[in-house]
């Protein structure tokens, strides 16, 4: 949980953290102990603020990825029609190199 790696990836490790572990745990002993439930909502509301910046993150991984994919789609477009020749990239001719 606690990865310097996998920092930016905190928001999605404490919703998981909170749906599989402390949920369940603030909703059992809800049931027996009635001074619990606002810590329960409170938890809720936790919850929800970190799923906030989950999806935020989301976003900001699809957004790069997308414009990583526009960019090797563009490299692989100026590569498509040339070729190497003499050491460096020239159009391609069915006869020769032209420079």
């Amino acid at each position: 949980m606690m990865d310097r790696n996998k920092a930016a990836e905190l928001p999605k490790l404490q919703v998981g953290f909170i749906d599989f572990v402390c949920t369940f745990v603030y909703k059992e002993f809800s049931r027996f102990h009635e001074e619990i439930l606002p810590m329960l909502e409170r938890l809720q509301n936790n919850r929800k603020e970190w799923k906030a910046l989950a999806d935020e993150y989301e976003e900001k991984v699809k957004a790069l990825e997308e414009e990583k994919k526009k960019q090797e789609e563009k490299t692989a477009a100026k590569k498509v029609g040339t070729e190497i020749c003499n050491g460096g990239p020239a159009p391609t001719s069915s006869t020769c190199c032209i420079l």
